[in-house]
C-alpha cells in the first residue's frame, strides 16, 4: 500500500470513528473489493479507498456490488483523484455504478449530516429531483409541459421524463425549473441509503478452474438450499444464506498462510456484519474452532442436511 493510500486509509478510519461506526480491521488480502466494512445502526457500508479512483476496474466495482447486495449492505469508494486531478468537493461520482466521493465530502456527510446534491458524469453536473413534486408544482401554477419546457430551455418530452423520474436532470436544469416554479425540486444524495445499480447485476457463476474445496463448498450450500455467492476478490471464498446475514467461509488449509491471515480478518468481519463466519479445512484432522471460529472438516459436509444442522454445529463449536 503507497504512503498516499496508507493516509487516506487513516482519514478514513477516523472519520468513521467520530461518526459513530463500527469498523472491521483493513481487509489487506489482495484482491479484494473492499478494504473495510463499517456499521450504524441498520446501515452497513463497504468501503474501497483508493488515492486514485481510476485504480477501480470494472471487475473490482462490479464484485463490489455483488457482495455488497448479498449483504445488504451499500459499496462506496473513497479517493482523491483520477489522472485528470483532484475530484470535487461535495459532489458525487459514479465509477461503474458505484458511488464515489471524497474523504471531506464523506466526513461532512457522515459526521455533519451534509448529503451531497450533485453528482458527476460523463456529460456534466446531474442532480435528482421530485419528479411528483414537479408535475404537481407545474400543475398548480396552470403550466402546460410546454410552457415549463420553454422557461427551462429544454424539450417537452425532457419535462415528461423528469416528472417520471427517468431522466437525469443537469444542475443547470433544476435550477431553473426551481426558479420558474419558486420551489424547491433537488433530492440530496444518500450516498449511504439504497444502493444503486444492483437489481441487474447477477451472482458470478463459479468458474470451472476453482480449486476443488471451493467448489465442494459451493456445492454442500447449494444442497442446502442456499443462496450462494462464491467470489475470489474478497476476504472470504463462499458466502451462503437463507434470510438475514450470510455465513461466510475461509476455505483451505490450515497450514496454509493465507487462511490462517484470513482467519483474522473473517472474524472481524462477521462481527461487524452481524454474521456468522465458518472455516472449512480439507484436513481430515483439525481443531474444532481456530481463533474462537468454528472449524469444519470437509468429510463433514456430507453429513449435514439442512442449514439448521449447519447453524447447530457453527453454534456449538464457536468461542463466542
Amino acid at each position: 500500500m503507497t504512503i498516499a493510500r496508507n493516509q487516506l486509509m487513516r482519514e478514513v478510519m477516523s472519520n468513521l470513528e467520530e461518526a459513530g461506526f463500527e469498523m472491521s480491521s483493513q481487509c489487506d488480502v489482495r484482491p479484494s473489493c473492499f478494504d473495510l466494512v463499517a456499521r450504524r445502526g441498520e446501515r452497513l457500508i463497504l468501503v474501497k479507498v483508493l488515492s486514485n479512483i481510476d485504480a477501480l476496474t470494472k471487475e473490482d466495482a462490479v464484485t463490489l456490488q455483488q457482495v455488497a447486495l448479498f449483504f445488504n449492505a451499500t459499496g462506496l469508494v473513497i479517493g482523491e483523484k483520477t489522472r485528470r486531478g483532484a475530484l470535487e468537493q461535495g459532489a458525487v461520482y459514479r465509477r461503474y455504478g458505484v458511488y464515489t466521493i471524497t474523504p471531506p465530502s464523506f466526513h461532512n456527510m457522515t459526521a455533519d449530516g451534509q448529503a451531497p446534491r450533485e453528482f458527476i458524469q460523463r456529460g456534466g453536473k446531474f442532480v435528482a429531483i421530485d419528479g411528483a413534486k414537479l408535475k404537481s408544482v407545474r400543475i398548480s401554477h396552470r403550466m402546460t409541459k410546454e410552457e415549463l419546457a420553454d422557461c427551462a430551455e429544454v424539450s417537452t418530452r425532457a419535462i415528461l421524463a423528469y416528472e417520471k423520474d427517468e431522466m437525469d436532470v443537469s444542475s443547470d436544469v433544476a435550477e431553473r425549473l426551481e426558479k420558474v416554479l419558486e420551489t424547491d425540486l433537488i433530492i440530496p444524495i444518500d450516498v449511504l441509503g439504497k444502493p444503486i445499480g444492483h437489481r441487474h447485476i447477477d451472482r458470478p457463476r463459479l468458474p470451472k478452474d476453482v480449486p476443488d474445496l471451493e467448489k465442494r463448498v459451493n456445492e454442500f450450500f447449494e444442497r442446502l438450499g442456499m443462496k450462494v455467492l462464491w467470489t475470489d476478490r474478497a476476504p472470504f471464498h463462499v458466502a451462503a444464506k437463507e434470510d438475514g446475514p450470510p455465513v461466510i467461509t475461509g476455505v483451505g488449509s490450515l497450514k496454509s498462510w493465507t487462511l490462517q491471515k484470513r482467519v483474522e480478518i473473517l472474524k472481524s468481519v462477521s462481527k461487524v456484519a452481524e454474521s456468522n463466519a465458518v472455516i472449512i479445512v480439507e484436513e481430515g484432522k483439525a481443531e474444532e474452532q481456530v481463533s474462537e471460529l468454528p472449524v469444519i472438516r470437509q468429510l463433514e459436509l456430507d453429513e449435514i442436511d439442512r442449514p439448521s444442522e449447519l447453524k447447530r454445529i457453527i453454534e456449538e463449536r464457536s468461542g463466542v
